[in-house]
């Protein structure tokens, strides 16, 4: 699918499905498109193999119905052409055939074929093939969707915006115009979040993320990046334009009147802004300089806008590499990370002692306050410092694992979370194995949680961790599942013990119908195939029934029980008690 059509869902009503039909006899021909059109798609047609892929350069068909045997280029070959456009990837082919041994039917599945029909056709058998195949087509574009949009705010996410940015930057054919990258990051959205709360702070992304969208011109990209953090892809705009675009970006946020019961508020917003010319330069360089940009902005005083140039190279080194890798070595070194659990309950129960639960990394800072994961994880990654915390934690979940009295052997699994960096370290493995023995811990104990889009980024080397560890009688759980490109897909060759389902859909289950089914879609596909799931971000008790209502295996989240300090562990605790 092609990146530029993830933005864009056919979801109006007048946006019928185009079905392209491809046969060199023109009885059949008419006689498909009149079934087709009957049944409200639109239709273009080939006479020819060749004519069909000629015809796939210029449309977007949503269904490709090809006969297999055609003079000259035949449907098969015809078939494997088509494969080769980014567009029609995995748009769904239905081959048309009289042929019925296994080797043809072979041969074409090879060749890119999703289905195929035997001739003489069966009416009714084709309309439910081309329905069944173009509802697979509608979720896929769904799932897309949701794997390159931000839920709170429907802006495109970091995925789309670093794919959609590396795409200009390695075509020499886009990279002829000037454009500009801006980071942007919001002054002041802290004070919202703890005076008003998160739902606050939500809704303020909600409104500036509107904001941001119809200030911008119709062919710029504006991507929620994380937090209040946005990126903006200025296409065709030389530096003047785009200073001017990001002055009025920051006056058009610093005079927005943010009003949450009877209180007003102001925010302002940092903006770095980075030339793009028509030399070729790595992603992970704009991105920095944007970033340091954006750091430089706020340094001076925020609610400014900051240009990149070349002599800032020595700033952005002091103010993000060296700040955040000096705080994070010196806490590693210092021993000033913490852990903390959050029970796991099964929703079978009402009642029950604390079986499961996650651990939770935390920092505590030069001046002795806690620093949450949110704050410094993502510098961490970027910085390759997450395998060293990584560690840290597993020796430190190993140690209290194997501390703990007979009275414990009734739990079941201590959670603990892998960053994708570390499904890269190759010493990993021996790390892990070397702890289990030096603390006699029983790996029955053991679920290490990797998130979806670091496996499927890294999946032979979490193939090996996986099957490795399992082998050993640990366990493991997809992290997040859901917002990953291919959930389904990868999941049936992923051998894992839980999903974990990503908060953001089940947080609004109760009242967002398209959240609770995709909760209930993801939940009956990970029992068919005998995993258990987790939902996370449970928050109150009408989410907690409406999970155990769809048979949900354990919940997670604060309306359960919020994180404890490890230290204050109850061998015998009822999350129950901790849910008051």
């Amino acid at each position: 699918m092609n990146m530029s059509d993830v933005l864009q869902t056919r979801d109006g009503v007048d946006d019928l499905p185009l079905i392209l039909i491809a046969d060199d006899d023109k009885a059949t021909r008419v006689l498909l498109r009149r079934v087709m059109e009957r049944e409200g798609y639109k239709v273009v047609a080939a006479e020819t193999g060749a004519e069909a892929v000629g015809l796939c350069q210029s449309v977007s068909a949503d269904l490709i119905l090809l006969d297999y045997i055609m003079p000259e280029l035949d449907g098969v070959d015809a078939c494997a052409q088509i494969r080769t456009l980014e567009r029609y990837k995995t748009t769904p082919v239905l081959m048309i055939t009289s042929l019925d041994d296994d080797a043809s039917i072979q041969r074409a599945m090879v060749c890119g074929a999703s289905d195929y029909i035997t001739k003489p056709i069966l009416l009714p058998v084709l309309r439910q093939r081309v329905r069944h195949l173009l509802a697979s087509r509608r979720a896929e574009r769904f799932m897309m969707h949701l794997a390159y949009h931000d839920s709170l705010t429907a802006l495109p996410n970091r995925e789309y915006f670093h794919q959609r940015l590396g795409q200009v930057l390695a075509d020499p054919v886009m990279r002829v115009g000037q454009h500009a990258v801006m980071y942007i990051d919001l002054d002041q959205f802290k004070i919202v979040n703890d005076t008003c709360g998160h739902s606050a702070g939500d809704q303020l992304l909600r409104q500036l993320a509107h904001l941001l969208q119809t200030t911008l011109r119709k062919d710029d990209l504006v991507a929620r990046l994380g937090g209040d953090e946005f990126g903006v892809l200025l296409h065709n705009c030389d530096m003047e334009q785009a200073c001017q675009v990001a002055e009025k970006l920051r006056e058009t946020v610093a005079s927005f009147r943010f009003v949450w019961e009877s209180r007003i508020f102001t925010v302002g917003a940092s903006i770095g802004v980075v030339p793009i010319d028509g030399d070729s330069v790595p992603l992970a360089t704009v991105l920095s300089a944007a970033d340091a940009a954006c750091y430089a902005a706020k340094d001076a005083g925020r609610n400014q806008v900051q240009v990149y140039r070349p002599e800032n190279e020595e700033l952005r080194q002091r103010q993000t590499e060296m700040g955040w890798v000096n705080r994070i070595t010196r806490a590693l070194d210092e021993g000033r990370f913490r852990l903390r659990y959050q029970p796991i309950v099964a929703l079978s129960s009402r009642e029950g002692l604390v079986e499961h639960f996650e651990l939770l990394v935390s920092m505590i800072d030069e001046k002795g306050l806690s620093v949450a994961p949110d704050a410094f994880i993502p510098s961490a990654e970027r910085y390759n410092l997450m395998p060293a915390i990584d560690r840290w934690v597993i020796n430190a979940a190993f140690r209290f694992i194997g501390s703990l009295p007979d009275s414990a052997r009734h739990l079941h699994t201590c959670c603990i979370n892998l960053s994708g960096s570390s499904l890269t370290d190759e010493h990993l493995l021996q790390y892990i194995q070397g702890k289990l023995i030096e603390y006699e811990v029983e790996p029955r104990l053991v679920c290490f949680e990797i998130t979806e889009t670091a496996t499927i980024a890294n999946m032979n080397r979490a193939l090996r961790l996986i099957s490795e560890l399992r082998a050993r009688g640990c366990r493991f759980a997809l992290d997040d599942f859901g917002t990953g490109l291919a959930s389904f897909a990868y999941l049936k060759h992923l051998p894992v013990d839980f999903l974990k389902i990503d908060g953001t859909f089940v947080k609004n289950i109760v009242r967002d119908p398209v959240n609770h089914a995709i909760v209930k879609a993801i939940n009956e596909i990970g029992h068919a195939l005998g995993i258990k799931t987790i939902a996370e971000y449970v928050e109150d008790v009408e989410t907690l029934e409406a999970l155990r209502e769809l048979g949900v295996d354990y919940g997670q989240g604060f309306g359960i029980a919020r994180p404890k300090p490890l230290e204050t562990f109850e061998v015998f605790g009822r999350w129950a008690k901790q849910a008051a």
